[in-house]
């Protein structure tokens, strides 16, 4: 008995090594290397604590860019990050150091040459922990840009970064429609959309696992749409405020349930979202679109000053 437990052991960890071989390995094209990271590697999506883009700052400190990944570290190895400017360039670096095994490099705003440059010399120097770039932030359905400017970054995304996948991000009903919004996408090596149940106007009104069977429901229908493997970018629930009937205890119930029935395959696999609170979230959604939510200083694992919420509990070690 205890021999075969042994063999069962080794078995489990040759496949492990394998697929960390599979998704590391630069040499291996993104239809070998995303499928792979996608089974293997568990996603957090990171910004820096206390990080606002939008305050005018200087460059984010480095050290507490790894103050930071030292907290998550334990339970995730791999982070989704949204840009690559104002010193966010460094988290590939930093994150090999820490033993991170992938990262999809985020470039907030695609028309800028600055940004994109920032982006690809950390994706060049770090060519084992870049799985991807993701050019782009949801920037199409808000307007920011549009579609040949979308297009003219993912040809000097080629053309620079040979071999590194490339994709964006869009909210999940873009990738599905038949309309002009969806040829406007630009082709990419696998999908990485925000499928938000929070804001489906039957939310508030039916039973949780509502929520996760819509998520589960997309994913299939962007498999079956795309033919691309499917890495959700954003999902959850936040957990507040209370006055709008979120809580900490149904942010946590989300995870553990959504973690039950969606375990990551080389098809699909989704990104825990996010990493910690962000308080100046509230602020720039409204800015951005007249809307204001309060819920969107909400989303993280973390709080804001770096204490674990119960939701952290459904991150398996």
């Amino acid at each position: 008995m205890l021999r075969a437990r042994s063999v069962e052991w080794i078995a489990a960890g040759a496949v492990v090594a394998l697929a960390f071989s599979a998704c590391a390995d630069p040499a291996r094209s993104p239809a070998e290397r995303v499928p792979a990271a996608l089974s293997s590697v568990r996603f957090v999506a990171y910004t820096p604590r206390g990080f606002d883009p939008n305050a005018g700052g200087g460059p984010v400190d480095p050290a507490a860019i790894r103050a930071d990944l030292v907290l998550l570290r334990p339970r995730f190895d791999g982070l989704v990050t949204y840009s690559s400017a104002l010193g966010l360039d460094v988290i590939p670096a930093i994150a090999r150091e820490l033993g991170f095994r992938a990262v999809v490099l985020g470039v907030w705003d695609p028309t800028r040459d600055d940004e994109l440059d920032r982006a690809f010399a950390s994706a060049r120097g770090e060519p084992e922990t870049v799985l991807a770039v993701a050019l782009g932030n949801e920037g199409l359905f808000f307007k920011r840009y549009d579609a040949p400017a979308l297009a003219r970054a993912f040809a000097r995304a080629r053309s620079a970064l040979p071999g590194v996948a490339l994709t964006t991000t869009e909210p999940f009903s873009i990738y599905l429609d038949d309309d002009a919004r969806a040829r406007e996408l630009p082709a990419q090596d696998f999908a990485l959309p925000t499928i938000h149940p929070i804001d489906q106007p039957w939310f508030g009104k039916a039973p949780p696992e509502t929520a996760i069977d819509f998520v589960l429901n997309v994913v299939r229908e962007l498999e079956l749409k795309t033919g691309l493997p499917v890495l959700v970018k954003e999902t959850g629930v936040p957990s507040g405020p209370d006055s709008q009937g979120f809580s900490e205890s149904s942010q946590a119930a989300f995870w553990t349930a959504l973690a039950a029935r969606l375990p990551p395959t080389r098809a699909h696999a989704f990104v825990w979202f996010e990493a910690f609170d962000a308080p100046w979230k509230t602020a720039s959604v409204a800015a951005q679109t007249g809307d204001v939510r309060p819920m969107e200083a909400h989303w993280g694992l973390f709080r804001a000053d770096g204490s674990a919420k119960p939701a952290l509990l459904a991150v398996p070690r």
